[in-house]
């Protein structure tokens, strides 16, 4: 894929343009990062402090009857938004794993599989996390299986 950056001082606001054969996933993946790179993540932590938390640094999202716990390798937020607005607000690196948890693919270290058709991701900072099965065809398309 061909790169091609013009810089011209006269612009009042920046903005990318694709030129494509077709749509692809790469493509649609780089948009959806262009997209949401000015979104910010906060949580609160336990000392009722505002943190902004870094998308690379999130391992899991979970979510509760009011709140989202925003799950990272050294500490654990809490979120007043929805799962689906945190969902879209994370990007492509994010996959939805059952209706109450998404996970950072890049954070997956090995996939086991379980009891009923079920699969268990065990994570780089060490927690596990069940696959439903209405969400593990994304998953195997993912992985290649």
């Amino acid at each position: 894929m061909k790169v091609n950056i013009q810089i011209d001082p006269a612009l009042s606001e920046e903005y990318v343009e694709f030129h494509v054969r077709a749509i692809t996933n790469e493509i649609s993946r780089y948009a959806s990062i262009i997209e949401k790179s000015d979104r910010v993540i906060t949580g609160t932590d336990q000392f009722d402090r505002i943190t902004i938390v870094d998308p690379n640094e999130i391992v899991a999202v979970h979510a509760d009857k009011k709140w989202c716990r925003i799950y990272t390798n050294n500490a654990d937020f809490s979120c007043r938004k929805r799962l689906f607005e945190l969902e879209e607000d994370l990007g492509p690196d994010f996959m939805r794993i059952s209706k109450s948890i998404v996970v950072n693919i890049r954070k997956i270290e090995s996939v086991e599989a379980v009891f009923n058709g079920m699969m268990l991701l065990h994570m780089r900072n060490g927690s596990k996390e069940y696959v439903s099965r209405l969400y593990l065809p994304e998953l195997k398309a993912y992985l290649g299986l």
